[in-house]
């Protein structure tokens, strides 16, 4: 499926892309040699965005000159608003500092925010990527619900519905009369999932194709729409190759949209050609964003990293600095009708116009039992029965954890692999629930 929507400023970032991709960016004689890498990331790890900054960063590593040290930093907070926050006023600009980050991140209605410190225009684009849009799931068994208001309404769990997979949800109800109600103040993917296995909530959205495959699988669930692949070389949204059953959201509503809420949609959809991207502070010297933007163009032709990448999802396609520049600068503060357009779908839907504050979203967490959870830094103790358990400290107290086949990420040095890999001693980023043999979300070793 096809459908022609983007606007012709891409036509021409693609092709600059290329430009940048096939020859590099000419860079001056920078150095790391010896040097520690801070790199943020305004999420809890076990994410999109923590996997694919992590995996940049072991390969910028390999390709950087004098090959640094990457330091991770996760920094959760605000939906990655004290990250962005920090990054913005404290990072120094002297090439020691870079962050990962989402096109949540940069969206307008969340740029609108008061606690917002940060212009997206102003960071360094070192490149970024698309992993193939998000697509909604549902359970299965309630499928029906969804287009029939005679029965109770569609659960959809989210955080404050900020997430460009909620807003594809919203576009449902604002255009298709989907019968759907949120409930918001879980705090990342990992809580959603849960949350959705266990029957508390109908509805929920990613674009992790291991999360993706894992849910669909079962039998349980089925694809309602998705975003699908945004071609900046022709301007064609396809299905995702790996899904190419689940209808795309701009054919679902094509023909049913006019006037404003056209605009606010096509400008939506433009938005939402982002991804994932990594930038330097506002001020880093010209010579140290060329020596970046380098070693990314050089790191995305490595075979190794392709090969990872597609691990995390087949429709991994790298984009470069400039390209990313060009459309954070296009998009991220768009007229005034559009954001209060969007905001108003928000509204009529229960969820509120602007972002929630930490505060806020803290409590929500707290009322939903999420204050337990954690993401920690432990040796692990004890590996048994294959890897279906491992035992950690916490604050000097020994923690045991279940380790799921399909309800835990395993990563090991940024490559997703079995649970039978772990091993005691390993140093490993752990997200964990709280409680005894409640299952990790994440274990992610060096």
């Amino acid at each position: 499926m096809k459908y022609s929507m983007i606007s012709a400023f891409y036509y021409i970032v693609a092709f600059a892309a290329a430009a940048v991709f096939s020859s590099g960016a000419v860079a001056q004689s920078i150095d790391f040699r010896g040097k520690r890498i801070d790199v943020i990331m305004g999420s809890a790890s076990g994410g999109g965005t923590d996997t694919t900054t992590r995996l940049v960063g072991r390969f910028l590593t390999k390709y950087l000159p004098g090959n640094p040290e990457m330091n991770y930093r996760n920094l959760p907070g605000g939906q990655g608003t004290k990250a962005l926050n920090y990054f913005a006023e404290s990072a120094r600009p002297d090439g020691l500092t870079w962050i990962g980050g989402s096109s949540s991140h940069i969206d307008p209605n969340s740029l609108l925010k008061p606690a917002i410190h940060y212009d997206p225009t102003k960071f360094n684009y070192i490149g970024g990527a698309s992993r193939g849009g998000s697509i909604i799931f549902m359970r299965k068994e309630n499928l029906k619900k969804l287009t029939d208001r005679s029965l109770p309404p569609v659960i959809v769990g989210e955080l404050d519905g900020n997430r460009s997979w909620a807003q594809m949800v919203l576009w449902g109800a604002d255009a298709l009369d989907w019968n759907i109600k949120f409930v918001i103040g879980y705090p990342g993917t990992s809580f959603l999932l849960l949350a959705i296995r266990r029957g508390e909530i109908d509805m929920m959205g990613t674009s992790n194709l291991t999360q993706l495959r894992d849910m669909l699988k079962t039998g349980d669930f089925v694809g309602v729409a998705q975003m699908g692949d945004t071609s900046l070389t022709n301007g064609l949204v396809t299905s995702r190759s790996t899904f190419p059953d689940i209808p795309v959201m701009e054919a679902m509503v094509d023909g049913k949209l006019v006037g404003i809420q056209k605009d606010a949609f096509d400008f939506w959809v433009g938005l939402n050609a982002l991804d994932k991207w990594y930038a330097l502070p506002p001020g880093t010297p010209q010579a140290v964003i060329n020596t970046y933007q380098t070693a990314y163009g050089n790191l995305v032709k490595d075979p190794e990293f392709l090969k990872l990448a597609q691990m995390v999802s087949e429709d991994f396609e790298p984009m470069s600095g400039p390209t990313i520049q060009h459309i954070v600068a296009k998009t991220s503060y768009p007229p005034k009708k559009i954001t209060d357009y969007i905001e108003s779908m928000k509204w009529k839907n229960g969820l509120p116009a602007e972002g929630l504050s930490d505060e806020e979203l803290a409590k929500l967490a707290r009322e939903k039992g999420f204050d337990k959870m954690g993401s920690f830094e432990a040796v692990l103790k004890q590996v048994g029965d294959g890897g279906r358990n491992i035992v950690f400290s916490v604050a000097e107290k020994d923690v045991t954890a279940d380790v799921s086949s399909s309800g835990t990420n395993v990563m090991i040095a940024g490559q997703k692999v079995e649970r039978l890999a772990l091993k005691a001693g390993m140093v490993c980023e752990i997200s964990h629930p709280g409680g005894e043999k409640q299952a990790a979300t994440a274990v992610h070793c060096k």
